[in-house]
């Protein structure tokens, strides 16, 4: 009998530890509560942000947003379907004069830029370009000079 007495109490020892973990468990999960619902809720967002991204990109395809940058090539005439910035400048040695030229016409004569052979300066030439506007990257020589870079870049 004092056997089993013993072994009622060491249950209820144990049975008083499990109830103390289960009240320390059920704090914890209260505790965290709040938490849940922030997770909850910062899902939502993340998807409502996703959405808004999503829409504002196929707003802006039309823009050029999502057109990569190009290379160019001296005395070709490009047109530009949309705002852009055309960049000019010497890779390597000069070996030709370079005018960079844009307008509405189709070869374009305003001049907005020249990089000459001196070298010392004018080494670079930049300027926007607007939608429908042709550019050119006009060369004293007629064969191609790898001495000079072009890019256009698509802006917003």
């Amino acid at each position: 009998m004092f056997g089993a007495k013993r072994r009622e109490e060491e249950l209820e020892d144990r049975v008083a530890g499990l109830e103390r973990q289960v009240a320390a468990l059920s704090a914890q999960v209260e505790a965290v509560r709040p938490l849940l619902s922030d997770v909850a809720r910062v899902a939502a967002l993340t998807t409502a942000a996703q959405s808004a991204v999503t829409a504002l990109e196929r707003r802006a395809q039309p823009l050029g947003l999502d057109r990569p940058r190009t290379d160019g090539s001296l005395n070709t005439v490009y047109r530009a379907d949309v705002l852009g910035f055309v960049a000019v400048y010497v890779d390597a040695g000069l070996t030709a004069n370079v005018q960079l030229l844009v307008g509405r016409e189709n070869p374009p004569t305003e001049c907005v830029g020249v990089l000459d052979t001196g070298g010392e300066r004018n080494c670079y030439a930049a300027t926007i370009v607007r939608p429908g506007e042709h550019w050119l990257a006009k060369s004293t020589r007629k064969e191609p000079d790898p001495a000079f870079k072009v890019h256009f870049t698509p802006l917003f």
